[in-house]
């Protein structure tokens, strides 16, 4: 069993991927695919992007196909429990193709700034490639809801060394009167 993804974020750098796989991927895999009907943004207080819908927006990507059952799980376990699997259609070079993608949780919040790949890869890749490693080193051992503390104590541990910069952004009067 195979499953084709539109990735458009972390997953689109080959290092990431290899981590998550943990084996080897070929640039040949990666299929450039534009995905319309949304623009990606850095989530809120964090340094990974979500796609967020916009009618007149227009998403590059890849497509990737997996080898088998084990790679879906692995791509599940570290998209973590705040995504799930949406159906969506990018455009390749041959045209519009089946795939899914990792849709965000509506309990996480968009922030307002424009993600790219090369921004987050100068900033935040290194400490990033330690942080999954950490968490994925819990695949098949544990389950997201048991492996999130091994990301936050990481994430902490990781941003106290100057590893991770995480975003300080001011809160919103909304947001404040919110959080109660």
């Amino acid at each position: 069993m195979s499953t084709r993804y539109f990735f458009f974020g972390t997953l689109m750098d080959r290092d990431v991927l290899e981590l998550v796989l943990a084996r080897p991927v070929s640039d040949d895999r990666f299929e450039p695919a534009t995905l319309d009907g949304y623009r990606r943004v850095r989530v809120w207080k964090d340094t990974f992007p979500m796609l967020v819908a916009d009618p007149d927006g227009a998403v590059e990507g890849i497509v990737y196909e997996t080898r088998n059952a084990e790679e879906d799980a692995r791509i599940l376990f570290f998209e973590d429990f705040d995504y799930g699997l949406l159906p969506c259609r990018p455009r390749t070079a041959e045209g519009a193709v089946d795939a899914l993608f990792c849709g965000i949780d509506t309990s996480v919040e968009p922030s307002n700034e424009v993600w790219t790949l090369d921004a987050w890869a100068q900033r935040h890749k290194p400490g990033f490639l330690k942080l999954s490693e950490l968490y994925m080193n819990c695949f098949g051992r544990m389950t997201t809801e048991e492996a999130e503390p091994v990301w936050e104590k990481g994430r902490r541990e990781l941003v106290a060394q100057g590893l991770i910069q995480l975003p300080s952004e001011r809160i919103p009067d909304d947001r404040k009167r919110d959080a109660g």
